[in-house]
Parts: structure tokens; sequence; C-alpha cells
């Protein structure tokens, strides 16, 4: 292959730093110095051999060493003097287990942290392939987004998608990346390896020395075309994660490829326009099935059976947007409705990433209450937006109180609860939601009541808890719990009670922020 991209390939270096802040060791090897008369003995390097803890072992002295392992790679030692054999050797044994104990939790929560980002970037990934397709583009348009978008989460250095010649039996490249690749590179040995794997597998295949992946694009028995992606630099090499997901991927470029070539279909044959629109039908719903449930898990299923509905009337939308025969004013009452749901698509999504989100990202910082309570005014009430209930702020709170959070996180709060109430009373006879702050010694308490019919009793119990909604007929179930989240990365709590006047409340509290 010939040398299309060049990029120095880094090995990744395990550290204790990645694993174990100085602080903590020092907080836990302190006291342990302290109970066994060890003050100023117990040693901890890094992978490198430097100082982490204690000070530099001086020359000749006895010491013993462990090294601490966490999924078995070495990020360190951790050493005593030898003053007792045998109660030495224990000692250091404990001290490893506990110290790898540490390190080995933070790598599992950044491993759970990183597939749950994975697992929201491949559903919104499918979303977006689903607006790239809403845009009614031209087949080779899609393709281009499609690849783009799929290499996008890949990272591979180059690839391809093939479409099937009938007449031909063939392979032709129909999009590449990089787009300054020559031609005649995609119709040699890797078209062939494309050609093989659509004729010979039904799943993405791995060839020459796992830096090419190839995966078939079919629709049931119909040959669509391949998509080939590849790497050239040494020590790159694609691996079972990758086939896995360009399995799922690829049957969705499969459906989109498909549909795209039905909508064709669909402006030059208008006589056929009625099983057009069923073969489109279908192939969206075979799309909003169970290949989009793999990408998250059992536990997302609400989510996308949400999500499905409105998708399918977001291309209902589209499709009539196409014909020559709807007036401007159907247009603009259709585009209102699309970006309707996109909009509501984007919050379900935000919502997904503000429960992926680890608490290692919150970054809080001092704020006084009364400019926090602007910003958030001018969140919930932006010029030209128009509520269908009045939204009213009250601070109640000394001008000088400060608290101290992350304030785009805390502003969800204020967002998911005040959102929640307006869909609660619109229509239902309620009229206003009251967001309020106050003093109560040494916290801020606020509280959003709304004059709507309230919480059913049946739901309280289990409200904060995820994938639990009512009074929405589109929702992840998750805005509560996220709520109850970022309270409790804040240093506060949420309850729920029933207004003097049968609305809901939800009354919450953070510390108020005391500056030296």
């Amino acid at each position: 292959m010939n040398n299309m991209v060049s990029n120095a390939f880094q090995p990744r270096v395990e550290d204790i730093h990645e694993y174990l802040t100085q602080s903590t060791v020092e907080k836990i090897l302190t006291s342990f110095e302290a109970a066994f008369d060890l003050q100023n003995n117990v040693v901890v390097l890094d992978s490198e051999g430097r100082d982490f803890y204690g000070k530099s072992v001086p020359k000749g002295a006895d010491f013993q060493y462990e090294t601490l392992n966490v999924d078995h790679s070495t990020i360190g030692t951790v050493g005593l003097p030898l003053i007792d054999g045998a109660k030495s050797t224990l000692l250091l044994r404990h001290l490893k287990t506990v110290l790898e104990a540490l390190a080995v939790e933070t790598w599992r929560q950044r491993q759970l942290s990183t597939e749950a980002l994975e697992r929201y970037e491949e559903i919104n990934l499918v979303y977006d392939l689903g607006a790239i397709l809403s845009r009614a583009l031209p087949l080779e348009k899609i393709m281009d987004a499609v690849l783009i978008a799929i290499n996008d989460i890949i990272q591979a250095e180059a690839g391809a998608i093939y479409v099937w010649d009938e007449g031909e039996s063939s392979l032709a490249p129909a999009s590449f990346l990089p787009e300054d690749t020559a031609p005649e590179f995609w119709m040699g040995r890797v078209r062939e390896l494309a050609l093989s794997t659509l004729y010979a597998y039904d799943d993405a295949q791995i060839f020459d020395s796992d830096q090419v992946l190839c995966a078939p694009l079919r629709h049931d028995e119909e040959r669509l075309g391949a998509l080939v992606l590849l790497y050239e630099r040494p020590g790159e090499s694609f691996n079972a994660d990758d086939v896995r997901l360009l399995n799922t991927l690829t049957h969705h470029t499969a459906l989109f490829i498909h549909a795209a070539r039905l909508l064709s279909q669909l402006q030059k044959r208008t006589s056929d326009l009625e099983h057009t629109l069923k073969e489109l039908q279908s192939t969206q719903e075979k799309l909003s099935r169970a290949e989009r449930l793999s990408l998250i898990g059992q536990t997302m299923s609400s989510l996308v059976h949400d999500m499905k509905n409105p998708l399918a009337i977001i291309l209902g939308y589209a499709g009539i947007l196409q014909e020559e025969n709807v007036t401007f004013e159907e247009r603009k009452a259709f585009a209102d409705q699309i970006i309707t749901y996109v909009n509501m698509f984007s919050s379900m999504s935000q919502e997904i990433l503000d429960y992926t989100l680890g608490d290692e990202n919150v970054k809080k910082s001092p704020i006084p209450v009364n400019l926090f309570l602007r910003n958030v005014n001018d969140l919930l009430l932006p010029p030209g937006l128009e509520r269908p209930v009045k939204i009213l702020i009250e601070n109640a709170t000394p001008a000088d109180t400060m608290v101290s959070i992350d304030a785009q996180r805390f502003s969800r709060v204020f967002q998911n609860l005040v959102n929640n109430a307006v869909d609660a009373i619109e229509g239902k006879g309620g009229t206003q939601v009251v967001v309020r702050a106050e003093l109560s010694k040494d916290k801020v308490l606020f509280s959003v009541t709304d004059d709507g019919p309230g919480v059913p009793a049946d739901i309280v119990a289990t409200m904060f808890e995820p994938f639990v909604t009512f009074g929405k007929q589109h929702g992840t179930g998750l805005g509560l719990a996220i709520v109850s989240h970022i309270l409790a990365i804040h240093g506060g709590d949420i309850r729920y009670e029933t207004a003097p006047d049968g609305g809901a409340r939800f009354v919450f509290s953070i510390p108020r922020h005391n500056p030296l």
C-alpha cells in the first residue's frame, strides 16, 4: 500500500500518577507509618523509578519491594526496610494490596465511564446518520457523510464505500477518504478483499495482519456494496471491538443506502409512490429495532422506544416537503415540527451525556446566588421564547450569599425540574412555575413549585431512579436521576412534597460558600 497518512505512533505508558493521587497515598501511608512506628520509612516509586511518596532510598540501604500492578501493567513499586523479615514482608504485602485496590478501583471506574461514553457516541452516530438520510441528499453525498461519521469513531487512516454493480457483477469505489487518495488505489487489492467479503461473509472480516477491515453491505439478500477501513502505520491494527462496532454500523449503513435508493426511485417514478413508501417504512422500522438496542444494551431500550415514532414522523414530514404541491405555509409548519423533534432528540441526548459524565469533570467555583439565578432566568426564558405557563424566579437570600458550584451542570437541575413542571401542568389547569431561593442556616435552600395536579402517589418512591418517567410523551426517564446526581456531587440533596395548593414541589439545598 502506498503511504497515504503518516503519524507518530506513541505507545501508552502506564504510571501510578494515572491511578493514585499523592494526597490520597500520603493520607493512607502516614497513618500506616504511625501505626507501625515506620515514620519516613515507606517508599513508593513510579514506573520510571522516581519518588512518588517518601524519601529516596540511601545507597546500600536494605529494602524489600513489591510491584504495584493494574490490568497486568506495572504502575510502580512500594518498599519497606528489612527490619523484621517476616513482619516486614507481611506489612509490605498489606500495603501492596491496599494501594493496588485503590488503583484498580480508579481503573475500573474509568473503564465503565469510557464504555458508557462509547455507547453514547455509538447511538449518537446512529441518529446522526438518520439526520443525514432525512435531508434527502443524493446517494453519493449520503455515502460520503456515512463514511466520515463511522470513521470518526473507529479512527482508521483511510476508508472507502464500494457500491455493487449488478450488471458488471463487480464493485466500484463511490466514496473514499482521504479525499486526495488516488482512485486507482481502491481498484487493486483492497477492492479484491472487499469483493471476497461481500461474496463469502455475513460479517466484517480482518485481513493483512489486522490492518484491513472489510464489511459487506447487504439488505436482506440484496448486495449493496462493501465498506473498507485500513491502517498503514506500524503498530496500528483493528481488533474484535472494531469488528463488533462495524458489524452494527454497516448494518445501518446498508439500510441507509437502501433507503436512499428508494428515495431516488420515489423522485423518478411517481407511479410507484405507494409501493416505494411501504419499502421506506419497512426500512425505517428495521432501523428502529434490535440493532439499535445492541448499541447501548438493555438498559437503554426505553430511550430507543421513545425515539422511534418521532423519527418516523420526521421522515414523513421530510418526504412531504419533497412534493411540489406543498404550500409555503405547509412547508413552514412541517419544518417547525421537524425542528421540534430534533430539539427533543438533542435534549434526550444531553440527558444521556449528563448521566454518563463522571464526577471528575465537575469544575466548581464561587458565584453569588443572585447572579446565578439571573443566568438561570436567561436560560429558562431566552428572548423570543413564549412559554405556555408563567415562570417566576424569586430570590430571598441576602445579597452577599454565595455558593460553590459547577454553574453549567448545576443549571441543568433547574432546566430539568422546570421543564418537567411545564410539561406536567400544561393543559391540565396549571398556570405557573415558581423557582425560589432562601437561606437556611449554612445552606441555600431552593424550591421549584407548580400549581398543577402533582405527582401520582405510586411514582413518588421511585421518581429519582433512572428510567422512571411520568407525564411526558417522550423522554429518557433520566431527568430526575440526573438532578439527584448533580445535587449529590455538589453536597446537596432533594425531596418531593405536595404544595399547599395541591401542585408539585421539589425542595433541594446545597452548602453555602463561606469565603475565608
